[in-house]
């Protein structure tokens, strides 16, 4: 008898029927789940098996770092460093699209020591002004250095020490 169904005991094949006396397995089961996690094959006593595995994998995160199966599941072990060393940007990272520098508008200190009220505009750090170095004195130069801030600078300029008694007054020595 030819084409009866019967058990051939192996779990693996879809189908099994009488074959020239024996029964005879047909086709074999298709056991992938589709999940990288799993590492899938048949076992004749018992079916499909899906094991958990620990392979590398992608979690689709962008923001994840060493993306490991466990447990079934992919998922990143360590978070992606978003630090583009500005005062200026707010630092994030979005899973779609990665590291994110939004500009803000926070105090900052530009390091030019001759500005003033610094502050962030469309992500670089601005001086919102210039130090006033003025002392009032006629008899100084007034300036800022770049390096070193206010500097005053003796003069000999001509000047009125407000004594009427006095003419041709001139500066010296700061005075």
């Amino acid at each position: 008898i030819s084409d009866v169904p019967c058990n051939d005991a192996n779990e693996c094949t879809s189908s099994s029927s009488c074959q020239e006396g024996l029964c005879q397995g047909i086709g074999t089961l298709k056991c992938n789940d589709d999940n990288v996690c799993t590492t899938d094959f048949c076992d004749p006593s018992q079916g499909c098996v899906h094991a958990l595995n620990e392979a590398p994998c992608d979690d689709g995160n962008v923001c994840t770092l060493s993306d490991k199966c466990s447990l079934g599941d992919c998922a990143g072990s360590q978070q992606l460093t978003c630090d583009d060393n500005n005062p200026c940007t707010e630092d994030s990272c979005a899973p779609e699209a990665g590291c994110q520098f939004t500009p803000n508008s926070a105090d900052c200190d530009d390091g030019l020591v001759c500005t003033v009220s610094d502050q962030c505009q469309a992500g670089t750090c601005l001086g919102g002004g210039f130090l006033s170095c003025g002392d009032d004195n006629p008899c100084t130069d007034d300036a800022c250095d770049s390096s070193s801030g206010c500097t005053q600078v003796n003069t000999t300029a001509l000047c009125d020490d407000g004594n009427a008694c006095t003419t041709g007054d001139q500066c010296d020595d700061g005075i």
